[in-house]
């Protein structure tokens, strides 16, 4: 796998992220909530859930420009230190993966009270807000490691290129979500509690085989 595909599932883990994923259900349930079945075209439909998902995924990207914006003035110190430092991530998210399977993870969740589809579109920005925030918060170290790899590319494109697939895999699954909770309401009613146990499972393994991957990672660049 090279590392554009790397940072594109990094982007995927990070909305998978236990402590970003324990939103999703009181957000979805109040989406589908004001999004009855109607004779609503399904070109409009499709529209809105477009609409939700760029604000959502606007208000994911203000807080990982901002924690860019930090990592790129950390990195002018660390800069010496990066290759033993991406490591020490990588060894971070191995036992992340491990307390995550062994159910030790950190999550929370929040209600949305009074919801109507007036304040939905602020909503949806404060919701990707909330969840870049959660994201970050539980797996800071996925992020951290594109970042740095891109900071360490040969050029500014490659580098550019890193984070892109990041955000296209964090914004993707964002999109994604949103336009099922539209076309897939009873699905969603129905399987939602039954699904995110197993996705986290999924995640903690998937952040483990990614910690083993960076750390294999920069021990072929010595």
């Amino acid at each position: 796998m090279d590392f554009i595909g790397f940072s594109f599932l990094q982007g995927v883990l990070a909305f998978l992220a236990p402590c970003a994923v324990a939103l999703l259900p009181a957000y979805i349930l109040a989406f589908i909530s004001r999004n009855p079945e109607s004779a609503e075209k399904t070109s409009a439909r499709l529209g809105r859930g477009f609409k939700l998902a760029s604000l959502s995924i606007l208000g994911i990207l203000l807080i990982y420009s901002a924690a860019g914006i930090m990592i790129v003035l950390a990195s002018q110190v660390l800069k010496d230190y990066m290759k033993w430092i991406t490591i020490g991530m990588g060894v971070i998210l191995i036992i992340l993966g491990v307390l995550m399977l062994l159910g030790k993870s950190v999550s929370f969740s929040f209600n949305i009270h009074n919801s109507n589809s007036k304040t939905e579109a602020g909503e949806a920005f404060i919701f990707g807000i909330g969840y870049a925030i959660g994201a970050l918060g539980c797996l800071f170290p996925l992020f951290l490691i594109v970042a740095t790899q891109a900071l360490a590319a040969e050029s500014v494109l490659e580098g550019i290129s890193y984070i892109l697939a990041y955000f296209a895999g964090i914004s993707g699954m964002m999109s994604l979500t949103i336009i099922l909770a539209i076309f897939a309401k009873d699905f969603l009613l129905k399987n939602l509690g039954r699904i995110l146990p197993y996705m986290e499972k999924i995640t903690a393994i998937l952040i483990f085989i990614a910690g083993v991957y960076v750390i294999n990672y920069q021990m072929a660049l010595f």
